[in-house]
């Protein structure tokens, strides 16, 4: 075996030391007591995270274990002094004691890292586990709350309500879910989804809109939303932090408050371009299974468009649900196929269209 040398070992029995052999390599440093080394005698091994170094005047010493009972001295100009001294002053270091030798600003940049791994990881892991435990039962109770807590202040037009529920209950919008309208008096060009089935509209976009099929591809891209649960995992999102606590706590009722109180959101959400995409593709997939055009969704799109600009002083439904010439083309290029396609017009739409206006 190479790199065997000849040391004084320091048992902490004994006050002389005794002749005995080291070698050590990239794990620790390994003791045999004799004069040669031989395979078959008993080794004593210790790792380097527990040995300290120390020199004085001619002389290294090592001590062996945290209560330096145990240690050996050499010569400190052994050819493999240096070598050994490095391998155990660069050991590895605890977490603690390496944050402690690090600068303010790298501990600072550790933490936030540490930070926000911890958020993505909540604000995933949470929606990800939600959907998969909330039943749409369970979803459209916890969304009939929210649609309580949400309507509190508000102004219903109920003759419009009842003309809109019925103008929904004429196309086939969803299989999972009780889809329920709600007319609210508000000059703002704004519709919106809550879980579970409700879908509150404006009375201003109600305005903006000129055709009963506009009207159609607004109600299928929300049912879009509910259908694919878009709003819950939003709320689930950014309820987390919340509904871990109340989870780890079991506390059922604290899991319903928190959902509810983060409803608010729901009225001025903003969704990522790919789940609004989604949205309109299924909301026009939903227009062709009610022999409606898909380009009734492009055309809702660029009305809205048109008429923003027109109510600069709401908070308008293309900032929540950004109209964007991306989008548009989306929804032309998914039409293109049905270009040349007949869709007869419906009666019972045009004459609750009618009642509306």
């Amino acid at each position: 075996m190479d790199n065997i040398q000849q040391v004084d070992f320091f048992d902490g029995l004994q006050a002389g030391p005794k002749h005995a052999l080291m070698y050590f390599n990239a794990a620790g440093i390994s003791i045999q007591l004799g004069a040669y080394w031989d395979k078959e005698a008993t080794v004593l091994f210790f790792p380097y995270k527990q040995c300290n170094i120390q020199e004085t005047g001619n002389k290294l010493i090592v001590f062996l274990n945290k209560n330096a009972t145990n240690y050996i001295s050499f010569s400190a100009d052994a050819n493999f002094a240096i070598d050994l001294k490095q391998k155990i002053n660069h050991k590895d270091q605890s977490f603690a004691a390496t944050l402690l030798s690090m600068n303010v600003f790298s501990l600072f940049i550790l933490v936030v890292i540490l930070l926000a791994g911890v958020y993505w990881g909540i604000s995933t892991i949470v929606p990800w586990a939600g959907l998969k435990l909330i039943k749409p039962s369970t979803e459209t109770e916890l969304g009939e709350k929210m649609y309580q807590s949400m309507m509190q202040g508000e102004t219903i037009d109920h003759q419009r309500t009842k003309l809109l529920q019925e103008f929904a209950k004429s196309m086939n919008l969803s299989n999972t879910y009780p889809i329920k309208l709600t007319v609210v008096k508000n000059r703002e060009v704004n519709a919106y989804a809550i879980p579970g089935g409700n879908i509150v509209v404006y009375s201003g976009i109600l305005k903006a809109m000129k055709s009963p099929d506009e009207l159609a591809a607004l109600l299928g891209h929300e049912t879009a939303h509910i259908n694919d649960r878009h709003s819950l995992r939003s709320i689930l999102r950014s309820a987390a932090t919340g509904l871990i606590v109340s989870v780890v706590l079991n506390d059922i009722s604290g899991i319903f408050s928190i959902v509810v109180e983060n409803a608010e959101g729901l009225r001025t959400m903003h969704f990522s371009r790919g789940i609004e995409k989604s949205a309109d593709e299924e909301g026009m997939k939903l227009l062709i299974k009610n022999n409606i055009h898909p380009l009734a969704m492009k055309k809702l799109m660029q009305r809205l468009k048109e008429n923003s600009p027109e109510i600069p002083e709401v908070l308008s439904f293309m900032q929540s649900h950004p109209a964007t010439d991306e989008r548009i083309k989306h929804a032309t290029e998914f039409a293109v196929p049905y270009k040349n396609s007949s869709f007869a017009p419906n009666p019972v739409l045009d004459s609750i269209w009618s009642a509306l206006k």
